[in-house]
C-alpha cells in the first residue's frame, strides 16, 4: 500500500506548451523546504495517533455493549426521556469547540424529547447512526425566541467526513484529485500549509451541512420522540424536521475577521475582483456568478463601443444590418468563451467532474415504498400527479399571468394615447404611462418570485437539481412575458421604432434604479432596525423556554459562555435576510435581454447595462457582506440552467432584430426594386445566415479548454495505472499464497 501511496499521482509530464498553460492557470508551487516537511510529518503522525485512539474507544465501546454494560437512554412514564450515556458527554468536555460552523434553532413549541433525541443523534458515534459533531447549546436571555445549538466539528472528523463525499482537491504536483485521507501529504501545497488548510471555510459548511443530513432513521426508528412527524428507514432526521417545522432556523455564522479582509479587497472600486477568495468563503455557487458577473461585465464593452459607433453613423449611412451581424457574433462568442471560463473554474475549484446525487430534497413528500434498486423505504409520489399539476395547474396560471401582461400593455397605449389628445403629442406627460409600467414590471417581479417557488412546490420534484431547473424556466417565462411583451407590442403590431427606442430605454433605466434601491435598501433597514423591532414588539419566550433549557443539562450538553460574542452575533444574524443568487441571474437575464433583442433600434442600451453593472459589482460585494446572512455554500460546475436562458436569448434577438430590419422604412426604400416575395425571402436568408453563424462558432469554440482536457486526462490515466499496480499486486499475494507450498517442495527437489 506504501508504494501505491506513493505512486498513486506521480509528477506530471506534459508538453512544452501544457506545462506553461498548466503554471499559469493552476499557479504551481516551489517544493516545501526540510522544515515544513517535518511540520508536516508530526502533524502527519498526530492524525494517525489520534485516529489509533479512537479506534481503540470504538472497540472498547463495542466490547461493552457486548456485556450489556451500555445504557442509551431511559425513559420515564411520566416525565420525558433522560439521555444518560455518558461517554459522548465526557469526550465533548475534552473537546475544543472552534468555530461555530452550523447554528440549530428549535421552535418554542418543539418538543424537548424531540430536541434531546435529534442533539443526541448528532453527538452519537459513527457505529450508532451518529456524525460524532460537538454541539453547544447558546445561553438564554430576556429576549430569546427559540432553543439555539451551535454545531463544530474536530479537524480529523472534517477531513473524514471529506474523504466519505469524493471531495476533489488540489496536490503538490498541482493536479486535481479525490481527496484521501490516507494520502493527506500530497494535499499540503506549500510550505506554509497547515491541516486546518486543506479545507476551505466554504467546504467545512459543506461537510457539516452534509454530515447533519446524513444522520439517517434506523430500522426501529418510525416518529421523531414527541412529534407527529413520521420517519422511514434512511430518512434524513434533520431535513424531516425541517420540513415537519421543528427546526426553524439552519445558517451559518459569518467569520467576521476573514468577511472584513474580504470585503476589503472586494469593495475597491478599481480593484479585480477576488473570485478565489469569494469561493472560498461563500462557495462555489457565489464564486461563480461574480465571476459571471464581471465576465459580462468586461464583454458589454465590445457592443458600448458598437453602440456609439453605430449612432454616429446611422445618421449619414444605414451601417444597422452590419452592427446586427456584429452583435450576432459579438453574444455567441460571450457565451461560448463563458464556458470555458467555467470550467477552468471549475477544474480549479474541484467541481469539474462532479454530479448531482439523486437523493429527495427537503419537502418532497409521497407514500412510502421499497426502492426498486436499494430496498430501502422511500417516499414516492406518481409521476402523473406531477405531470397533472404541470399541465393542468402551472400552464393555466402561467396563462393568466400572459393575460394579465397583455391586458396591463394594450391600456398603457390607450392611456397614451388618451394623454397625447389632451395634452398633444410632445407634451411630457406621455412618459407617465412608461414610468408606471416599469414600476409595475419591477413589483410584478417579486410576485412572480414568490408565484414560481409555490408552484414548483405544489409539483413535488424528487430531487433539488429538477427543483431549481423547474422553477428557473417558469421564472424565466413569466419574467420574459412581463418585461418584453409591450415591447414587442410596439415593434411588430405598432411598428413604431422612436416609441419603440423610448420604451425601451425607460424600462431599462427606471428598472434597474429601482433593483438597486430595492435590492439594498430593504437588507440595510431589516438589519438596522429588525433587532429594535423585535424586541419592541415580539414578546419574550424566556420562561416557556427556560424548563426545556435546563432540561438540556440531563444530556451533558454544555453551555457557550454568556460573554461569548457569538452569542450576540446569533442574535443579530438571525433576523437578517437569507441571499441566493436567483434574483441576481433573473436581473442579469432581465436587463441581458435589454440589450440584445432590440440592440439595432437603441445601441446605447448596452452602455447603459455596463455603467449599472460597474456600480452593481460593488454594491453587492457590500451588501453581501454586510447585510446577509452567510449563504448556504452549494458546489457547482457552471451556472446551471441560466445557461441555456441566455442561450435562448440570443437565439431570439437573431430574429427580432431581422423583423425590425424587415419593417424599418431605410430597409424598405433599399428594396424598393424587389418584389414583396424576393424581398421577404432575402431577411429569411439573411436570418438563417445568422443562425448558421452562431452554429459554427459554437462548433468553433470548445467548451472545455485545452489544458483542462489534457489535466483531466493524464490524472484518469494515473488513477488506472494506479489501479493496475492495485490489481496487480494483490494477484502476486494471491499466488504466492496458493503456491508458496509447491514452489517451496520444487526447489528441496533440486
Amino acid at each position: 500500500m506504501d508504494d501505491i501511496k506513493e505512486n498513486f499521482i506521480p509528477n506530471l509530464r506534459f508538453a512544452e506548451n501544457d506545462e506553461e498553460e498548466l503554471v499559469e492557470e493552476i499557479g504551481l508551487t516551489k517544493r516545501p523546504t526540510i522544515q515544513s516537511l517535518r511540520q508536516r510529518k508530526s502533524q502527519l503522525d498526530m492524525l494517525e495517533q489520534m485516529e489509533q485512539t479512537d479506534e481503540q474507544e470504538k472497540l472498547s465501546e463495542l466490547r461493552q455493549r457486548r456485556k450489556g454494560g451500555s445504557v442509551r437512554f431511559a425513559a420515564s412514564k411520566k416525565t420525558q426521556p433522560l439521555f444518560i450515556q455518558s461517554k459522548t458527554a465526557t469526550s465533548e468536555k475534552d473537546a475544543p469547540f472552534g468555530e461555530s460552523l452550523m447554528v440549530m434553532e428549535f421552535g418554542e413549541s418543539a418538543p424537548t424529547e424531540a430536541i434531546q433525541w435529534i442533539v443526541e443523534k448528532m453527538r452519537e458515534r459513527r457505529v450508532d447512526g451518529g456524525m460524532e459533531l460537538i454541539v453547544r447549546k447558546e445561553p438564554l436571555s430576556k429576549d430569546s425566541q427559540s432553543i439555539i445549538f451551535h454545531i463544530s466539528a474536530s479537524a480529523t472528523k472534517l477531513l473524514e467526513i471529506a474523504d466519505d463525499m469524493g471531495f476533489m482537491k488540489r496536490t503538490k504536483t498541482g493536479i486535481i484529485r479525490n481527496f484521501n485521507v490516507a494520502c493527506l501529504d500530497e494535499f499540503f501545497c506549500d510550505e506554509s500549509m497547515s491541516l486546518e488548510d486543506i479545507l476551505t471555510h466554504a467546504d467545512r459548511q459543506i461537510i457539516v451541512k452534509y454530515a447533519l443530513e446524513s444522520i439517517r432513521a434506523a430500522d426501529d426508528e418510525h416518529r421523531i420522540p414527541g412529534t407527529k412527524i413520521i420517519l422511514y428507514h434512511g430518512q434524513s432526521i434533520v431535513q424531516a424536521a425541517q420540513s415537519g417545522e421543528l427546526i426553524t432556523s439552519l445558517y451559518s455564522l459569518h467569520d467576521k475577521r476573514r468577511l472584513k479582509e474580504l470585503r476589503h479587497r472586494w469593495t475597491k472600486p478599481t480593484a479585480p475582483q477576488p473570485i478565489d477568495e469569494i469561493r472560498d468563503y461563500f462557495g462555489e455557487s457565489v464564486g461563480m456568478y461574480f465571476s459571471f458577473l464581471g465576465f459580462y461585465t468586461y464583454a458589454l464593452a465590445v457592443p458600448t463601443v458598437l453602440g456609439f459607433l453605430q449612432l454616429g453613423l446611422s445618421e449619414e449611412t444605414e451601417t444597422v444590418p452590419f452592427f446586427c451581424v456584429f452583435y450576432v457574433v459579438w453574444m455567441k462568442v460571450f457565451l461560448e468563451l463563458w464556458k470555458r471560463k467555467s470550467s477552468s473554474h471549475a477544474y480549479r475549484w474541484g467541481t469539474v467532474t462532479m454530479t448531482n446525487l439523486d437523493e429527495p430534497r427537503v419537502g418532497y413528500y409521497g407514500k412510502l415504498a421499497r426502492d426498486p434498486i436499494t430496498g430501502k423505504w422511500t417516499p414516492h409520489y406518481p409521476k402523473w400527479k406531477t405531470y397533472a399539476q404541470m399541465y393542468c395547474v402551472t400552464a393555466p396560471i402561467i396563462g393568466l399571468c400572459m393575460a394579465i401582461a397583455g391586458f396591463v400593455t394594450i391600456f398603457q397605449f390607450y392611456v397614451e394615447a388618451h394623454l397625447a389628445e389632451q395634452f398633444g403629442p410632445d407634451a411630457y406627460i406621455l412618459y407617465l404611462p412608461s414610468v408606471v409600467n416599469a414600476i409595475y414590471i419591477a413589483l410584478s417581479t417579486l410576485a412572480y418570485d414568490r408565484l414560481a417557488t409555490l408552484l414548483t412546490d405544489r409539483e413535488n420534484h424528487r430531487t433539488q437539481s429538477q427543483y431549481e431547473r423547474h422553477r428557473v424556466n417558469k421564472l424565466i417565462v413569466l419574467e420574459f412575458v412581463n418585461n418584453f411583451l409591450c415591447l414587442f407590442y410596439i415593434a411588430f403590431v405598432l411598428q413604431d421604432m422612436r416609441m419603440l427606442k423610448t420604451q425601451l430605454m425607460m424600462q431599462l433605466i427606471v428598472l434597474q434604479f429601482l433593483q438597486n434601491v430595492f435590492e439594498n435598501l430593504y437588507p440595510y433597514l431589516k438589519k438596522k432596525v429588525g433587532l429594535k423591532i423585535v424586541r419592541m414588539f415580539v414578546t419574550s419566550k424566556y420562561d416557556k423556554l427556560k424548563e426545556a433549557h435546563d432540561a438540556h443539562e440531563e444530556l451533558g450538553i454544555l453551555s457557550l459562555p454568556e460573554d461569548d460574542p457569538r452569542v450576540l452575533q446569533t442574535r443579530k444574524e438571525t433576523i437578517l435576510e437569507e441571499y441566493n443568487t436567483y434574483d441576481d441571474y433573473l436581473e442579469l437575464y432581465i436587463q441581458f435581454g435589454y440589450v440584445v433583442l432590440f440592440s439595432s433600434v437603441a445601441p446605447l442600451t448596452a452602455f447603459w447595462a455596463l455603467l449599472n453593472n460597474v456600480i452593481e459589482i460593488r454594491l453587492d460585494a457590500y451588501k453581501l457582506c454586510s447585510f446577509f446572512k452567510r449563504p448556504f455554500a452549494r458546489r457547482t460546475k457552471n451556472i446551471g440552467a441560466w445557461q441555456l436562458a441566455f442561450e435562448t436569448l440570443a437565439i431570439v434577438s437573431i430574429l427580432t432584430n431581422c423583423g425590425i430590419l424587415y419593417l424599418s422604412p431605410q430597409m424598405r426604400e433599399l428594396g424598393a426594386g424587389m418584389s414583396r416575395e424576393a424581398y421577404t425571402l432575402t431577411f429569411l436568408i439573411i436570418e438563417h445566415v445568422l443562425l448558421g453563424m452562431t452554429w459554427f462558432i459554437y462548433k468553433a469554440i470548445p467548451d472545455t479548454p485545452h489544458w483542462v482536457r489534457v489535466a483531466l486526462a493524464k490524472a484518469e490515466h494515473d488513477s488506472r495505472q494506479a489501479l493496475k499496480r492495485e490489481n496487480a499486486q494483490r494477484s502476486r499475494n494471491v499466488l504466492f499464497r496458493r503456491f508458496r507450498s509447491v514452489y517451496d517442495t520444487h526447489s528441496m527437489l533440486n
